[in-house]
């Protein structure tokens, strides 16, 4: 398997997260890094810093990584060069197609592919909602990017037995419902069944639809910076009164890296020009490895 040799442009917090992904990642191998800093070293890094894309060799793509303002003119510069772009600017509705249009104006020109939006929002949670609309194409989306804590709902988990530490968060439906998330850390000897059923018993939580995840370290979880549930009802009077609910916790940098590894994997098999995650077929992220996607997932 010939691995895709990445160039990450930028090294803040997403340009680390990219870095650390590449380097995971059994399909593709870190080129280097460029960065304002230039060619001091980088604790950690196992490839070179530079302060110009020209300064590194056998670059097959780069991963974009500049704050949104910068994006257009980087990729550009990279278009110019023939090296094809994976970049996660955000913006969403007719700011998003006029963002596209232009890159695909410039990646046309000179003949290269492009894929924009491929971080978290747009990005991943796109795919995530556009699927959720395939399954129910009348309906509304709501999409909550934070659920709020509840202070007292999580002492009041913590006093149950068996429970080391607990995070309790709510979100409103879109029926005006209250939807409590407990994450609970149990003891070594605690039944998880018996916890989530003391819990559902509660007092405090009988009037409210309450839902119990045992997580192995709250203090791991309270340290993601991002929570969403993506809630998809089809209108009145659809056949089935389809409902899809995806709640998730996620480090909002590591999950836009994600996603822009797994978009660099379809560059080899596009045409020039710019492309969405959405233009994409889901083989094409896997790249090397749809065969085994395949396999595992259908």
């Amino acid at each position: 398997m010939k691995k895709i040799r990445l160039a990450i442009i930028g090294l803040g917090n997403l340009g680390h997260k990219c870095a650390e992904a590449v380097l995971a990642d059994q399909t593709t191998a870190l080129a280097g890094v460029v960065r304002r800093a230039g060619p001091s070293p980088v604790p950690g890094l196992k490839a070179p810093a530079v302060a110009h894309i020209s300064e590194l060799q056998e670059v097959d793509a780069a991963l974009v990584c500049v704050p949104p303002d910068a994006v257009m003119g980087m990729a550009k510069e990279l278009l110019q060069r023939r090296i094809p772009v994976v970049e996660c600017a955000r913006l969403h509705g007719e700011a998003f197609l006029r963002h596209k249009s232009e890159m695909h104006r410039a990646a046309l020109l000179h003949k290269t592919p492009a894929i924009v939006g491929a971080g978290c929002d747009p990005g991943a949670l796109s795919l995530l909602r556009s699927h959720f609309a395939l399954l129910a194409p009348h309906g509304h989306t709501e999409t909550s990017l934070h659920t709020a804590p509840s202070l007292h709902h999580t002492l009041a988990a913590e006093a149950i037995k068996g429970v080391r530490k607990a995070l309790a968060t709510e979100f409103k439906s879109g029926s005006g419902a209250i939807q409590r998330y407990v994450y609970v850390e149990l003891e070594p000897s605690a039944d998880a069944a018996k916890v989530e059923y003391a819990i559902a018993q509660d007092p405090l939580f009988l009037d409210e639809q309450t839902t119990v995840f045992p997580v192995p370290s709250i203090a791991a979880l309270e340290e993601t910076n991002r929570g969403v549930l993506l809630e998809r009802r089809a209108a009145p009077g659809e056949t089935g009164h389809a409902s899809f609910l995806l709640e998730a916790r996620f480090d909002e940098a590591g999950l836009a890296a994600r996603m822009m590894l797994a978009a660099a994997r379809a560059l080899p098999s596009l045409p020039a020009g710019a492309h969405s995650l959405l233009d994409l077929p889901p083989a094409a992220l896997w790249g090397e490895l749809r065969i085994a996607a395949e396999k595992e997932w259908m």
